[in-house]
């Protein structure tokens, strides 16, 4: 595209200029590969530095010192799939040391290495490859056999490292069950399965973390056999209550959008006329687009991935797709700058340029018609074959 993009501007240039405009690409081309290199090397230094790490002390600074230099890429380039892609190799690799220092430290307590082989799973943010500075992930624990007792303690410990990397709140067992589950894989098929007894998650968010569920680390069988539990899970939850709910929780999300068609502020409170990105902006269209990508028997992937491949299969119309892709980029690119920023996720329309406010608008106008086109293919799904029927033949009759 670049190329054909330059062929058809040189095509109106003399000689002379179509030679000063190459040579002022070239410069501008080097700069850039510079600059891409640099930063590639300033991140193997750090993952360098972090797989050397012997104690949890020198975890902190590696944080802030990715943080500045995640920070100063996204401001230079803007892209948010590389911000996600930096924080997704980043967090991977400081999650996977802090098992190890977890493992390390209980062995030094005289409780040994790990009694049975085990796998950690995550969700949310993490699952879907989209971890940003603050992370909103859910991570799985699970382990053959049953030596409860070492792997409670590691899960403590787990705990207490990111906690002392500022990933959680002060007191680590207030997140036991927030952050970290942890349980035998007989525990796990009961929790699937909803069968656990313990009401922490309701069955329509269950099925949500599942639908981004993915293997992070440790063993790959153990992993293995949990998601294919969990992907087993969701087909058999099609057509029932939790899936419905699961579905019109996305369909009915509140967007800050009025039904005129323009950007609906908050009224009041310390974010009074700004928009709440994450709550009104972000979390629909991730929902909708999880909901679809499980209707179509989709793995779990980056929401820009999920509209690609639905597109591709035909679930979504290109417009439509391509404007999602937009709002999803939008969306995105707000929230970094508040996160940045170390701002909440508020964003007040006047502060943004009017390209910017033109793409917000639409950006929540096409999650809106993405509501009422899962709408439709709901109500279309809740009728009777014959009555589906009856309803196209009605169609094409008014048509004609």
């Amino acid at each position: 595209m670049l190329k054909k993009s330059l062929y058809e501007r040189t095509r109106r240039l003399d000689p002379t200029q179509t030679l000063e405009l190459i040579q002022h690409l070239k410069e501008w081309v080097a700069e850039e590969v510079t600059f891409e290199e640099g930063a590639a090397a300033s991140l193997g230094r750090l993952l360098s530095e972090l797989s050397f790490s012997q104690f949890v002390d020198q975890l902190p600074p590696l944080m802030n010192s990715f943080e500045r230099l995640v920070s100063a890429y996204f401001v230079r380039r803007g892209s948010v799939s590389g911000f996600y892609s930096f924080c997704n190799v980043w967090r991977e690799r400081l999650i996977r040391r802090t098992l190890l220092l977890a493992e390390e430290g209980l062995e030094l307590n005289d409780l040994g290495r790990p009694p049975a082989p085990y796998a950690l799973l995550a969700s949310g943010m993490a699952g879907r490859r989209e971890q940003t500075l603050e992370d909103a992930s859910r991570y799985f624990l699970i382990w053959n056999g049953d030596p409860a007792d070492y792997f409670n303690q590691f899960a403590y410990r787990i705990l207490a490292i990111l906690q002392q990397c500022s990933l959680i709140g002060r007191n680590a067992a207030d997140f036991l069950g927030k952050v970290l589950w942890r349980g035998s894989y007989g525990d796990w098929e009961c929790w699937v399965a909803g069968d656990d007894g313990i009401a922490s998650d309701e069955p329509s968010r269950r099925l949500e973390l599942l639908a981004d569920l993915r293997f992070i680390a440790g063993d790959h069988g153990v992993g293995e056999q949990a998601l294919r539990q969990a992907q087993a899970t969701l087909e058999r939850a099609r057509g029932t209550e939790a899936y419905q709910s699961m579905a019109q929780r996305a369909i009915g999300a509140d967007l800050a959008l009025t039904i005129a068609g323009n950007v609906r502020l908050e009224r009041s409170g310390v974010h009074a006329g700004c928009v709440d990105l994450t709550a009104h902006a972000m979390r629909p269209l991730v929902s909708l687009v999880r909901f679809l990508a499980v209707q179509h028997g989709l793995e779990a992937a980056p929401t820009a991935g999920r509209i690609e491949a639905l597109e591709a299969i035909g679930a979504l119309e290109e417009d439509l797709a391509r404007a999602l892709s937009d709002a999803h980029d939008l969306f995105g690119t707000l929230k970094i700058r508040k996160e940045i920023a170390l701002q909440p996720p508020y964003v007040d329309p006047a502060e943004l340029t009017p390209a910017e406010q033109q793409r917000l608008r639409a950006g929540l106008e096409s999650v809106r018609r993405l509501q009422k086109a899962t709408r439709r293919v709901l109500a279309t799904q809740k009728r009777k074959p014959a009555e589906v029927l009856r309803v196209a033949l009605t169609e094409q009759a008014e048509v004609g």
